[in-house]
């Protein structure tokens, strides 16, 4: 078993038949620790489904879970388990939390870890108003647009950076939660100077959100963000149309 070099925005892991974990993420990890098989996070109920749900035979599939209490004093975690088979002996698993608590807690706790090392009280509030403000900024690059019952567009704006992209994640793989998105729409157009951190922080939420089901676009690729693009092994699966104009008559003209 081994920890992936990739970071993904969820908790991550890579099974074989016997639900074996062959890699985790370090969200997986910082989550529910070192684990051996997959089924050990789970309650007893969920164990029984996910045997039921999660084989070969079914490529990829979705089914809600109850996490084991990372404390006695808690209570179970629902979340949304989503899994796509590889081949017939390996899966990718990708976990949701629908109660945000434990991931708030633990981003709470090393965001505290990170300022007991900033030694410079006296510059802390303003520091953490610019980082505020920086975010902020950040998360409306991205706005989620419904453009009709099933596409959403998500058009980018600005540079593609690694503060950017973990900026919207969350907000981002919400959305795409939403019940008949069966597609989404994202638009480079406006897109400036792309990091190569950046490139990979949104290569795995494009992973992630291929994983919960909707189908991937993405629009008005230059010659050389697609050269980027393709050194990170982006997924098959996503498909590439020239310009918004494009996408539209393609997916919403009636």
């Amino acid at each position: 078993m081994k920890l992936v070099d990739r970071t993904f925005p969820l908790p991550y892991y890579k099974i074989n038949k016997k639900y074996q974990i062959q890699s985790w993420s370090q969200e997986a990890e910082d989550l529910f620790g070192h684990q051996e098989n997959l089924l050990d996070i789970f309650d007893e109920d969920s164990k029984s489904k996910v045997e039921n749900w999660v084989n070969p035979e079914v490529q990829k599939a979705s089914v809600e879970i109850h996490l084991k209490p990372v404390n006695e004093e808690d209570g179970p975690l629902t979340a949304d388990l989503y899994v796509f088979w590889e081949n017939d002996l390996y899966a990718e698993v990708m976990l949701m939390m629908k109660d945000s608590r434990l991931i708030k807690v633990t981003k709470t706790m090393n965001q505290l870890r990170a300022r007991l090392n900033d030694t410079n009280f006296e510059l802390l509030d303003e520091k953490e108003k610019l980082e505020e403000a920086i975010e902020q900024n950040n998360r409306l690059s991205a706005p989620f647009i419904d453009l009709t019952e099933d596409t959403a567009l998500v058009p980018l704006f600005g540079d593609i950076t690694k503060e950017k992209m973990y900026a919207i994640e969350e907000y981002l793989l919400q959305s795409s939660q939403r019940d008949g998105i069966d597609r989404i729409l994202f638009d480079f157009t406006a897109v400036g100077q792309v990091e190569r951190d950046g490139i990979q922080v949104f290569n795995n939420m494009m992973t992630s959100v291929f994983y919960m089901g909707p189908e991937v676009v993405l629009i008005g690729i230059r010659p050389e963000q697609a050269k980027q693009l393709s050194e990170m092994s982006m997924l098959s699966d996503i498909k590439y149309i020239n310009s918004l104009q494009q996408a539209i008559m393609k997916y919403c003209a009636n």
